[in-house]
């Protein structure tokens, strides 16, 4: 009797392109605040003759509450944003660049139009761009982008906020780690966009390699409440869960605290097959 021919070997498809909820998500929590004032969105950036989703643009906008119109600033913001990068030709790091300028350039004509008794309108502004090997971004203000890989958590971008400087007088002993925590002016931007000239942008000049396992996450500043270890410990349990599973969990994690003076948050995560 003759043994049985082998099946023959049929590889499985290697996923190409972005899958909304398994590998990419946001969600969005209004905190203690009267209105939600973060805006988001998530953009196919796929070239052209390219499989759809085989890029992903995921912008984040959190409105400045101080200042007239903060969920309108990061509305109009984040949308004349994935337009500029949609309409501009050239390399992607030149596309993200001009799209931030662009979205500047219409919060300060909206801006221009409005009373002159009124504030200008503002909001931060990070966006990530992503392939399945490398990501680039850009970024306005102090809403963080994360990478989580293999246990650990690192922000990525730089914080435009005064805490970095009052920071740095902790290290050089000019106030203590308690004042520096509750210093009023901790949240205070030192950049953002308001129609003005940027003052200052993180813009990396080259991509970062990426790994099939890593986490992306991008939000604004209320997902403070939670430490770095909280995040981790919930990012652990994400490499096993889909996209949505994970944003879920943090802003669950986050209403559990429950935090008198919670603000405003928006969690995007991607992750990488």
């Amino acid at each position: 009797m003759t043994a049985p021919a082998p099946l023959p070997y049929i590889p499985l498809p290697v996923q190409k392109s972005f899958v909304q909820e398994q590998d990419f998500a946001a969600r969005q929590y209004r905190g203690k605040r009267d209105n939600q004032e973060d805006y988001y969105a998530f953009a196919d950036a796929a070239e052209p003759g390219d499989v759809s989703l085989e890029k992903l643009l995921l912008v984040v906008g959190d409105g400045l509450g101080a200042h007239a119109g903060g969920s309108v600033a990061s509305y109009i913001g984040v949308n004349a944003f994935v337009r500029a990068f949609h309409e501009q030709v050239g390399s992607p790091s030149w596309r993200l660049r001009s799209a931030v300028d662009t979205a500047n350039e219409t919060i300060g004509y909206i801006t221009s139009r409005m009373p002159s008794v009124a504030p200008p309108m503002g909001t931060t502004m990070l966006a990530a761009l992503t392939s399945k090997d490398h990501m680039e971004w850009i970024s306005v203000g102090d809403s963080p982008l994360f990478l989580y890989r293999k246990g650990s958590l690192i922000r990525l971008n730089a914080d435009h906020s005064l805490t970095p400087l009052l920071e740095e007088r902790v290290k050089q002993g000019q106030m203590t780690e308690e004042e520096a925590a509750h210093h009023p002016d901790r949240h205070t931007l030192q950049s953002a966009l308001l129609g003005y000239p940027i003052a200052l942008i993180d813009f990396p000049p080259e991509p970062l390699p990426l790994q099939s396992g890593d986490i992306i996450i991008a939000a604004s500043d209320g997902i403070f409440t939670l430490t770095n270890k909280a995040l981790e410990e919930l990012l652990g349990f994400g490499r096993h869960t889909t996209a949505d599973k994970i944003t879920d969990a943090i802003l669950f994690a986050v209403r559990r605290i429950n935090f008198e003076r919670q603000d405003n948050l928006t969690v995007g995560i991607v992750k990488i097959p």
